[in-house]
């Protein structure tokens, strides 16, 4: 008695506290108990719910439904059916439940378990729906997507309706049941390398892309793009999923970029020739820092420059004053393994005798009455560099002995210091003086001469290069209306025609000096004639000119006295006894315009 008593209390705690739902009803459909998750899932409390009929909580029931559902349950003694069945909360559950009929003390009953499947049909619909939109979407892709045989012709087990764009052949005419195999309207002359690709990849189980082309049904050779991955169906057997899209397009514009970049680089080749050339051109030109030159004379010079800017060797500028000889220093510092480096320049000319030594190596503090401290010489400034020294001809000859040990050992002791320093520095000389000259008097060292003399540059006076005044004066202009704040934008044919014609023996830096003056004075945003302008001087009426410059002045002077007729009887042509049209083609290449 015990132990049933103590069974029934065991099988009463279980069912309350059992995670299924269930319902004892009697014959009559009367609820006669619910466990605790059957009150839960009816939204009814125990009170509510027990002693209602079955099928008053459900509204599409009644007692006659009630009824045959009863006699069919106590003909199986067990039914299992699914219904959709209203919440208290107004939603819609689908259930599933399962009816067994048992008899106790004298009266029949069903134990109904219940279980809500409300979940796992929305889960099936929202399958439904994404297996609907998956076949619109591979329907209206630009592509074929597939699945097929791992066999010798690839059978296709299914295709999606994009073949029909991709291929021209139908879904059907394509599968296993159809008449044509892919594997057959793939370009023979790709076939082979297709199926070692794709073969190769399957065996590791990897996924592939392979580009290769078809044949449509209409006989048009088209480019497509494939990526696939090899499966394992159900059969354990192998197969392909994969993608297949038209990339016509795209291999087109492959080519044209293709046929694009060769044309490019052929261009560039033959760019990177011109430029080179005109590199070169530029160089010679006008492109050495602040150099401004188009004459065949300065040009020369320029050649010297970049043959020896890369060299290490001395180099000699030699010019008059005013010649732009520093410029080209520069230029060949600055066109140099060194140009890194510092340019130091000593002005030898404008420093003291007495100083020089001192500025060029350097002196320890005490060396000398006012040497407070220890200061290091140009020559250790210029290490890895380059130093110019400037007016080299006024080297004091002491000094000359020491500088041509710097450039033959390159060491050198610092006043009040018997310590060698060696140095690595280029030296670049420039002088207006006449070296030999200085020589035979005995005032410049000959070995010296030899030792800067390596790679001499003679720079043109401005007499020497007319052709190039036009170019200056445009630059001075424009440097010193800027400097000064007055608008210049032209200059007369008359004011340029004397500055031509005048033979400049302060070189560029008389024309530099000469037109801030012009600026200064200028009206008007124009530069006219003025007290400015220099006059010739009339004793270098004996002075020896170029073939080029003598000629010119005839020219000018025919001119003159024709009042600028070239033609006619009584023209300039006629006088000089020229065609006028080599007079004109004269006039030309000499710069010679007639002033406004």
């Amino acid at each position: 008695m015990q132990n049933q008593d103590f069974i029934q209390r065991l099988s009463y705690f279980t069912l309350r506290q059992s995670n299924e739902v269930v319902f004892w009803i009697d014959e009559e459909g009367t609820i006669q108990h619910v466990n605790q998750d059957g009150c839960k899932f009816s939204g009814f409390a125990y009170d509510e719910i027990v002693g209602k009929k079955i099928y008053d909580i459900h509204p599409d029931e009644d007692a006659s439904v009630w009824s045959e559902r009863w006699e069919r349950l106590k003909k199986h003694k067990r039914l299992r059916f699914e219904k959709w069945q209203p919440h208290t909360d107004g939603r819609m559950m689908r259930l599933l439940i399962t009816q067994n009929y048992i008899e106790f003390e004298g009266k029949a009953y069903t134990v109904s378990l219940i279980a809500d499947k409300t979940k796992e049909y929305e889960m099936q619909a929202k399958i439904r729906e994404s297996e609907r939109r998956l076949a619109t979407l591979m329907g209206n892709l630009p592509g074929m997507a597939y699945r097929c045989r791992n066999d010798a012709s690839w059978t296709m087990e299914f295709v999606s309706e994009g073949c029909k764009e991709l291929t021209g052949y139908s879904p059907q005419t394509l599968t296993y049941n159809g008449q044509i195999s892919y594997n057959s309207i793939i370009l023979a002359e790709d076939r082979d390398a297709v199926r070692e690709k794709v073969e190769e990849q399957l065996r590791q189980m990897k996924p592939f892309e392979i580009k290769y082309r078809i044949k449509k049904n209409s006989g048009e050779i088209r480019w497509v793009r494939e990526r696939g991955t090899g499966i394992t169906d159900e059969n354990g057997k192998t197969a392909i999923e994969g993608f297949v899209t038209d990339i016509t397009a795209m291999k087109k514009a492959e080519h044209e970029l293709k046929e694009k970049e060769r044309k490019l680089r052929e261009l560039k080749d033959r760019l990177k020739e011109e430029t080179i050339y005109l590199r070169k051109e530029i160089k010679l030109s006008r492109n050495f820092e602040e150099i401004i030159s188009r004459s065949k004379a300065f040009r020369q010079v320029l050649k010297q420059v970049e043959q020896v800017a890369t060299a290490d060797s001395t180099v000699l500028v030699q010019g008059e004053t005013g010649t732009g000889k520093e410029l080209v220093a520069r230029a060949l510092h600055n066109n140099s393994h060194r140009s890194e480096r510092s340019l130091i320049t000593v002005n030898c000319a404008a420093l003291p005798a007495e100083m020089i030594e001192s500025e060029l190596f350097g002196h320890e503090k005490g060396a000398f009455t006012g040497a407070y401290t220890k200061k290091a010489g140009r020559f250790e400034l210029a290490h890895g560099g380059t130093i110019f020294l400037d007016e080299i001809g006024d080297l004091p000859l002491p000094l000359q002995t020491k500088l041509l040990r710097v450039l033959q050992e390159g060491e050198f002791q610092r006043l009040g210091n018997s310590k060698t320093i060696t140095v690595n520095a280029r030296v670049i000389a420039a002088t207006n003086r006449n070296l030999e000259e200085a020589i035979r008097k005995g005032e410049f060292r000959e070995d010296l001469y030899y030792r800067l003399n390596v790679f001499p540059i003679e720079v043109p006076p401005l007499r020497e290069r007319r052709e190039d005044i036009p170019l200056l004066v445009k630059h001075f202009v424009k440097k010193f209306a800027a400097k000064t704040g007055r608008p210049v934008k032209e200059t007369s044919q008359k004011v340029m025609n004397r500055l031509i014609e005048y033979d400049w023996p302060g070189n560029v830096r008389e024309l530099e000096n000469i037109i801030e003056r012009a600026v200064i004075l200028s009206r008007d945003g124009r530069i006219t004639a003025g007290e400015w302008l220099p006059q010739q001087n009339p004793e270098k009426s004996n002075t020896i000119v170029t073939l080029a410059e003598n000629e010119r002045q005839h020219i000018l002077r025919a001119l003159k006295a024709t009042n600028w007729h070239v033609s006619g009887e009584k023209g300039a042509a006629k006088l000089l006894d020229m065609k006028r049209t080599t007079l004109e083609a004269r006039m030309k290449k000499l710069g010679i315009t007639k002033p406004q």
